[in-house]
């Protein structure tokens, strides 16, 4: 199925910011995103657009609040771990009014909890490969600041109740699922991951947007097979708290 016209704009005005990011322009990508998120709204307000459409206008509408968040939010905490939670926290409110909105089924979701005894274990050695490949591409600085007991558990709490599950109700549940209805399951899963991956711009590295995009292939078509959000939410919460948490502590 062909994307609707009016949704090419929206995706290419988030892509233009991103590329702002990409390049450094901190201020001008904030200004971009504001001006999308505008749009997107007055799209949603004067648009004759179909609901299927006008669905995935809503959910675009949180990945600008993520990324606007994060962007303009004065910091509060030095430690840079505890920023996740102020600025992931405050997306639950509006994941759950799309939800409670457009009526999005526990199913769809993937409020799922068969296999879990296959799912988990093999999600924690996907999560960790992942985690090892995408380290030799940020080299990123630990969280933490060594691997005892409290601070793997509060980097394993934040990854996972806070950034995974966040990203992943976004991207996968909502946005993919919503995405799907209207191209299909192969073009949905690919546009959905595309814009994952261009959401990782922040980092300043192409090679990043490639991989989180080559991530967000891989995790989305898990979801379309198994339809289990707590399988990729494992994936994802386990690969942040190596990327972020351990390996650069054990590799350093």
């Amino acid at each position: 199925m062909k994307m609707k016209k009016e949704l090419y704009i929206p995706v290419l005005g988030i892509a233009a910011g991103e590329l702002m990011m990409l390049f450094g322009h901190v201020y001008l990508s904030l200004a971009v995103h504001i001006i999308n998120l505008q749009g997107i709204i007055l799209l949603l307000i004067f648009s004759n657009s179909s609901s299927p459409a006008k669905n995935i206008l809503q959910s675009l509408l949180l990945l600008l609040l993520m990324r606007i968040i994060n962007l303009a939010m004065p910091q509060f905490f030095t430690t840079t771990l505890m920023w996740y939670p102020l600025v992931y926290g405050i997306m639950f409110l509006p994941i759950y009014s799309i939800i409670q909105n457009q009526q999005i089924s526990s199913r769809e979701i993937g409020i799922d909890f068969k296999n879990l005894h296959i799912y988990l274990p093999a999600a924690i050695l996907i999560g960790a490969a992942v985690a090892l490949a995408e380290y030799n591409i940020l080299y990123p600085k630990s969280l933490i600041d060594n691997i005892k007991p409290h601070n793997v558990a509060l980097i394993i709490i934040v990854m996972f109740v806070f950034v995974g599950l966040v990203e992943e109700l976004i991207f996968r549940s909502i946005l993919q699922t919503r995405l799907e209805k209207i191209l299909g399951l192969n073009y949905g899963l690919l546009l959905s991951a595309i814009l994952f991956g261009i959401m990782h711009a922040g980092y300043g590295l192409i090679n990043e947007i490639f991989f989180a995009s080559l991530f967000g292939i891989m995790i989305g078509y898990i979801f379309q097979k198994t339809r289990s959000f707590p399988f990729i939410l494992t994936i994802h919460g386990t690969a942040n708290v190596f990327l972020f948490g351990l390996l650069p502590v054990v590799l350093a």
